[in-house]
């Protein structure tokens, strides 16, 4: 009796369940503790090492922004060089903790390898490209920028550039790349190369202006790709000014002048000609003034051939603050009329004729430059109001007046070539 009264009692049931599920619970628990602890040392390791790769990854953005060499000639421990990534990455670990405990541990990755450096400059050249493309495709409108020049293995390489205004209202230039075109540098092949750029990027649609240099060394082909791009839908853009041509045409008239004081220069009589055979006729005087009146008849010629399409910018004084005041009396209707015959698609030009009409009554809008009128209305959330206004200042802004951003990467192109030609190492672009 004793005994089923016990069995019923609340203190043997609960010493009959502990019994039952003894062990159980217990490893459970310790399982999961375990796997809790396991997934935080993971987690650890996983911050330690990102945070390792991003030190890395500031040493090879630094190198890069300060255009210096990754690679030493000699790497060993006994070398007083072991080349400017290395010696970065030992020198941070001198004042970091943590990158002096990894380069002290670390067993399989380092970070020091050529392999990795040039794993981080592919990586970092990815994200690059990346963020370019959300910009490009976020942008209104772009341009293209193209230049060529030889290296010192005497390779043509073409350089291109891209134009565009950002959302935030930040004019950029962004360099795409080289391309060799050594072994055709004809306008088909030259052409090519640029609708290629263009298709790479998905800009065509939105591409309003293109701009070539080195008419020189391009073998005379640049006419030929001028015509080949604006066949393409592509407005032609020079970069030079109308004021070379009244500079030459004047040189015509004072070259009387000219040729006087250069004679007085070096001391030579400009009446009289060089002593020749008593059999000669020709006068040298009369000879190379009629020369060099060819000459720059030619160039006037050929400047007056180029500025042609220059008509299709004038647009452009749309937005020339200096005539806001006659502007006010007089809309200028030539002006708007070129906008529609070279981007009226890309307008509503009867909303943009009164958005400018507002423009040129408001003191608020009379800005320094086309730039701080776009901020102006960026800023003040009036891009609402003004959508008009607020694309023909990123178009203007777009159309490049230089090819000069792209002649600055011939410089880093010669860095390159001349360090790589010095390593024996070929395959390793690290210089």
């Amino acid at each position: 009796m004793a005994m089923l009264k016990h069995e019923r009692s609340q203190r043997h049931i609960k010493c009959l369940i502990d019994h039952k599920i003894f062990g159980n619970v217990r490893i459970d628990l310790q399982l999961d503790a375990r796997k809790n602890q396991s997934i935080q040392q993971h987690n650890e390791k996983v911050r330690r090492n990102r945070s390792i790769l991003q030190r890395l990854i500031d040493v090879v953005i630094f190198l890069g922004l300060q255009e210096l060499s990754f690679r030493g000639h000699f790497e060993s421990e006994g070398s007083n060089n072991r080349g400017n990534y290395k010696e970065l990455v030992y020198l941070i670990s001198k004042y970091d903790k943590q990158m002096e405990s990894h380069l002290d541990t670390a067993s399989i990755f380092t970070g020091l390898s050529n392999r990795i450096q040039n794993d981080l400059i592919e990586a970092i050249h990815k994200v690059m490209l990346n963020e370019m493309q959300k910009e490009i495709d976020q942008a209104k409108f772009v341009s293209i920028l193209v230049d060529e020049t030889s290296d010192v293995s005497a390779s043509s390489q073409l350089s291109t550039v891209l134009r565009y205004v950002t959302e935030d209202c930040v004019t950029k230039e962004r360099f795409i790349g080289f391309s060799d075109v050594s072994a055709d540098r004809s306008a088909n092949a030259l052409s090519e190369h640029v609708f290629k750029c263009i298709e790479t990027w998905e800009c065509g649609n939105k591409l309003i202006a293109q701009t070539y240099d080195g008419a020189a060394t391009m073998a005379g082909q640049l006419n030929g790709l001028q015509a080949k791009s604006k066949s393409h839908d592509i407005v032609y853009c020079k970069q030079q000014i109308d004021k070379t041509r009244t500079v030459l045409e004047n040189k015509l008239d004072n070259f009387s002048v000219f040729y006087d004081r250069l004679g007085e220069k070096y001391g030579v009589d400009a009446g009289i000609g060089i002593q020749r055979s008593k059999n000669i006729s020709i006068d040298p005087q009369r000879h190379y003034r009629t020369l060099y009146n060819k000459i720059i008849s030619t160039i006037v010629d050929q400047i007056k051939a180029r500025y042609s399409s220059l008509e299709e910018f004038k647009f452009m004084e749309l937005l020339n603050f200096n005539k806001v005041d006659e502007y006010c009396k007089q809309f200028p209707v030539d002006s708007l009329d070129s906008l529609r015959t070279t981007y009226g698609r890309f307008f509503d030009v009867i909303r943009l004729q009164s958005e400018l009409n507002v423009m040129y009554s408001m003191k608020d809008f009379k800005k320094p430059s086309v730039s701080h009128l776009m901020s102006y209305i960026n800023s003040t959330e009036l891009v609402e109001a003004m959508p008009e206004l607020f694309n023909l200042c990123k178009l203007i802004l777009t159309i490049p007046s230089t090819t000069a951003s792209v002649e600055r990467s011939f410089s880093a192109l010669s860095r390159i070539k001349h360090t790589k030609e010095m390593r024996q190492e070929k395959e390793d672009c690290l210089g």
